[in-house]
């Protein structure tokens, strides 16, 4: 991935500009941003809508470039593809380990003065702006932290068995037979290699523990792999597939979190986008559905973080961008935003009380000095798109040939994650 970004930057900084023409466009248009990025679903849609209307009120028109596709795969071949032709979008969906690509090649526009002005510094988590900060540059605006570790249960059903939500996997257990003597299916399930990931990183840092993930996924240290916390990892991520009943199948995540609100699934694990979605479809969390840490993931938070990147264009649209991040990082825009994404705010700085209390549950974890913040492997925190992907792919695989043996995935993860991390 990195040798295609890097020739989309020597033909961008190579392209050279009609300037008058430019100008004259520029002119015509000095407030319209083009955003790119991959937020479809119903609350993404709304999420992305409220940012635009927030926007709006600063006098910036977003004009919208919303690309499907699970886990933004689609949208950043979108990418490269528009910088390669010389079209960049001026406001570009980039996350994680991708950021700092981007920004090696100079395509991405420094924030350090709003940052400044804006004191991020002190307004920020600073696992936060760490992340958004790059050879002392800050790279994007920071929009919603996303939990991972996020077990959605149904109220209705929990309630109708006289349940309490697991707290441990004894308890699922438990509550996982109980729903299917009612004729419900526990969990929500779906092969899709990203979402697989996603299970299996969160049994991971439970099952691992903090140390042990970081040696495993921040340090990437190969041998940390052949570990038995791994092994058990993978053993719960094959138990809890077979939940799913009928032969597991490709569904894209919105699908189980459908059958959750239909009272068709008991239980879901899950970004809390997917609490967002449920909301958008008018379930409430406080009588339709719950939200818990996933069993031995307590006071723990794996996080995914929303960000914006400013991408170099021809169009010069710097003050604009600029003005675009003072604005998503505001304390208003930051409310609006998340309480629909499903996401909790990047500041810590806001009043907790005002958050649902799935969002209150996950903004104090991560505020909590004593928690342990671990960034997702599946979500591109802490791995690049090669290795994310080959990742999922071994997971799937192991997942789905029935002769393969967990030794053999851990092997093959460990020869996939060797690869050395790029320091910052």
């Amino acid at each position: 991935m990195k040798a295609s970004i890097h020739a989309c930057g020597r033909f961008l900084l190579g392209f050279t500009l009609a300037l008058g023409a430019v100008a004259a466009h520029a002119q015509a248009a000095a407030t319209s941003v083009d955003v790119l990025h991959w937020w479809t679903s119903s609350s993404e849609r709304r999420a992305a809508d409220q940012l635009a209307n927030q926007l709006a009120l600063a006098g910036v028109q977003w004009k919208d470039a919303a690309i499907p596709g699970g886990g933004g795969m689609a949208a950043v071949k979108v990418l490269k593809s528009r910088v390669l032709m010389g079209d960049p979008p001026d406001v570009a969906q980039l996350i994680g380990t991708t950021l700092t690509d981007w920004a090696d090649i100079k395509l991405v526009l420094p924030l350090n003065a709003v940052a400044q002005r804006q004191r991020w510094q002190s307004a920020l988590f600073p696992t936060v702006l760490d992340l958004v900060t790059y050879k002392g540059d800050v790279i994007a605006a920071p929009l919603g932290i996303h939990r991972i570790n996020t077990l959605l249960y149904n109220r209705r059903l929990f309630a109708r068995l006289g349940m309490a939500p697991p707290r441990s996997w004894a308890q699922f257990e438990v509550a996982a037979q109980k729903l299917q003597q009612l004729g419900v299916r526990p969990l929500a399930w779906s092969d899709e290699p990203w979402q697989i990931a996603t299970v299996f990183e969160t049994l991971l840092l439970g099952e691992a523990g903090p140390a042990l993930y970081q040696d495993l996924v921040v340090r990437r240290h190969a041998a940390a792999w052949m570990d038995p916390h791994v092994e058990r990892a993978l053993v719960r991520l094959r138990l809890l597939r077979t939940l799913a009943g009928e032969v597991p199948q490709e569904r894209v995540w919105t699908e189980g979190a459908r059958d959750l609100m239909n009272d068709a699934t008991g239980m879901m694990i899950m970004g809390d986008w997917a609490k967002g979605e449920l909301m958008a479809w008018g379930a409430s969390p406080t009588r339709d559905f719950g939200c818990v840490e996933v069993p031995g993931t307590g006071g723990m938070h794996l996080y995914s973080i929303d960000t914006l990147a400013m991408l170099v264009s021809p169009r010069q649209h710097e003050a604009v961008q600029e003005k675009i991040a003072e604005v998503v990082v505001g304390p208003a825009a930051q409310l609006a935003y998340n309480r629909i994404k499903g996401s909790v705010p990047v500041r810590r700085d806001i009043d907790p009380s005002s958050l649902d209390g799935c969002a209150r549950q996950s903004w104090e974890t991560f505020a909590n000095p004593s928690s342990a913040r671990a960034p997702s492997l599946a979500h591109r925190m802490a791995a690049d798109e090669n290795i994310k992907d080959a990742v999922a792919q071994a997971l799937w695989r192991y997942l789905t040939d029935a002769k393969s043996e967990p030794q053999e995935t851990q092997r093959r993860l460990a020869t996939i994650i060797r690869t050395p991390v790029m320091e910052r």
